[in-house]
């Protein structure tokens, strides 16, 4: 059967839509966990953070944060960014991100702009947080002097007394400049194993806001234990994500955080193909 030439370009582009929404819109969907944005979330007293996406996960100041008149290129008027070499932020909730909670939903995702001032953490193994799951999944530094390497971390613990290990993309950064990041764990469709963990695939995209350019891509296979989940502990922004107070932390500032759910690229094929759907029966309906 012949397809009048109007409905083949009809079709051709109800396709292209289908492939974007498979490919470019994924970390575009899912459900919110939180999002933080300055001075809404915080006004630069007291301890309350309000979260301002629908999950209502509301967040608490530790020690000395601040605001700060520091924003990436570009940012809306009048937002400002946290300084979180005095202090930063942890969910009031734990567990946010559990192994079947994201098995649920496919998947789930960091975005984050922050700028690292420079300093090497000597005397946290060189090690400071950006975004922080207990401690174990983690938007981390390793700092040296003059540079230092971004990494997004799944972390399994060690075999006492061996310290624990952790894998997972990493890109190369240096000081005084902002960079916008989107980590992302996609479960590929896995399940919660035998043993608790996760599996799937960890991308790490890091775009040089002060001097713009292509963003810097990696990925690696991962597996999420279930060691952060037993720990207890809340998301952190701008330090570790626990209750031991502000021992691990960024030097630097930090714009709008924010962490959500992210559904398998299966589930916006189907939205896709609904749409193809309803789209070309209207279109039937009108020439008809």
């Amino acid at each position: 059967m012949r397809i009048p030439i109007r409905r083949f370009f009809l079709l051709r582009a109800l396709l292209a839509f289908a492939f974007l929404c498979c490919v470019g819109l994924h970390a575009s969907f899912g459900a919110p966990v939180f999002s933080y944005s300055f001075p809404a979330s915080w006004g630069g007293t007291g301890t309350a953070v309000t979260d301002l996406s629908t999950a209502g996960h509301n967040g608490i100041t530790n020690s000395t944060l601040a605001l700060s008149a520091n924003v990436p290129p570009g940012a809306a008027a009048g937002t400002q960014s946290i300084s979180t070499t005095g202090g930063g932020i942890v969910t009031s909730a734990a567990q946010l991100l559990t192994n079947p909670t994201i098995a649920a939903a496919g998947g789930y995702a960091y975005d984050v702009a922050f700028l690292w001032d420079g300093t090497d953490s000597t005397n946290n193994g060189h090690i400071e947080k950006v975004i922080d799951y207990a401690g174990t999944e983690s938007l981390q530094l390793t700092t040296s002097a003059g540079s230092a390497q971004l990494a997004f971390i799944f972390t399994t613990q060690g075999v006492s007394p061996a310290p624990d290990t952790a894998i997972g993309p990493a890109a190369t950064i240096v000081p005084n400049t902002w960079y916008q990041v989107h980590a992302e764990f996609d479960t590929l469709g896995n399940v919660v194993a035998g043993d608790g963990s996760l599996a799937g695939f960890a991308t790490l995209s890091v775009t040089n806001l002060t001097t713009p350019g292509s963003p810097n891509q990696s990925g690696l296979p991962v597996t999420k234990t279930t060691y952060g989940d037993t720990l207890n502990r809340p998301i952190g922004i701008g330090e570790l994500g626990s209750t031991f107070g502000h021992i691990v932390f960024l030097r630097g500032q930090i714009y709008n955080p924010s962490v959500s759910l992210v559904p398998e690229p299966a589930s916006l094929a189907l939205l896709a193909v609904g749409a193809i759907g309803l789209l070309w029966g209207r279109r039937n309906n009108r020439v008809s």
